[in-house]
């Protein structure tokens, strides 16, 4: 017990403010600023990069694209991720504010998306895709700082000096992988894509393919300090479900990096 008192006790609260009428998850205080960072960004980069899309198309792919998400995110959660508990409690669908988000499954909601609108307004599909591609992970960082706080998501049993004790998981030390991932998924990938934003005009569909091989590396790497889904454990052996997403997207970025330099 006494080598126990050496490590972190997680003890944050979930909630941003707690107001009697007024309560706010710290999750859904970051998503509200992060559709802030992502709108202001973008007409930043826009007009920075002298992106050719008006204001007025850019609305629409954020429109679509903000609704997508989330019917994506809980689409996939549902379908790859709990299943059965949602068949025998279909109450529960609507409940997002319970938990039970997939960002495979917003990543997948806002692609479509974007195919949808970019072909209605007549634009290339990069034009749109590469923007927020450069953007979106900034927003990833304090994602995954919402996870730590909530005490979700909680990394694997770990004898680490920086281990942290969840106590919702018992009184075994983890992994914080949540920082892990905002370290790589989020930061790195961000000053990465940032400092090649440049190539948005030059090399369409450059900055989105890396963006899916960086995210989807650097998660599946980090899986591995993270505790798999309870509900389902491995999938493959050693293999999470997030893993396996993973490898889908790194592949399909790849190839989309491929088909996107044979054509110029």
């Amino acid at each position: 017990m006494s080598e126990l008192n050496n490590y972190m006790i997680h003890s944050t609260n979930p909630l941003a403010i707690d107001w009697g009428w007024l309560v706010l998850p710290w999750y859904w205080l970051i998503y509200f600023l992060g559709f802030i960072w992502i709108l202001f960004s973008i007409h930043y980069l826009r007009k920075k990069e002298q992106i050719q899309i008006e204001g007025k198309d850019l609305g629409h792919y954020l429109q679509w694209g903000w609704i997508s998400m989330y019917l994506g995110s809980r689409l996939i959660y549902i379908l790859f991720y709990n299943l059965d508990f949602f068949i025998n409690n279909p109450s529960y669908i609507p409940k997002i504010w319970l938990g039970g988000m997939s960002f495979h499954g917003a990543l997948l909601g806002v692609v479509l998306s974007i195919l949808i609108v970019s072909k209605r307004k007549g634009h290339s599909f990069f034009l749109f895709a590469d923007l927020l591609a450069v953007v979106t992970p900034f927003v990833l960082i304090f994602g995954r700082i919402a996870n730590f706080i909530n005490g979700e998501l909680v990394g694997r049993v770990t004898t680490v000096p920086w281990a942290v004790i969840f106590p919702r998981f018992g009184q075994s030390p983890r992994h914080p992988s949540q920082i892990y991932e905002a370290l790589t998924e989020g930061l790195l990938t961000f000053i990465i894509l940032w400092v090649l934003k440049s190539k948005m005009k030059t090399n369409p569909g450059l900055l989105s393919s890396l963006f899916l091989i960086l995210y989807g590396g650097f998660r599946f790497l980090m899986e591995y300090f993270r505790m798999p889904d309870p509900q389902l454990g491995f999938i493959l052996p050693g293999l999470s479900m997030g893993q396996i997403l993973c490898l889908v997207m790194i592949i399909s970025g790849s190839a989309l990096l491929y088909f996107s330099r044979k054509r110029l």
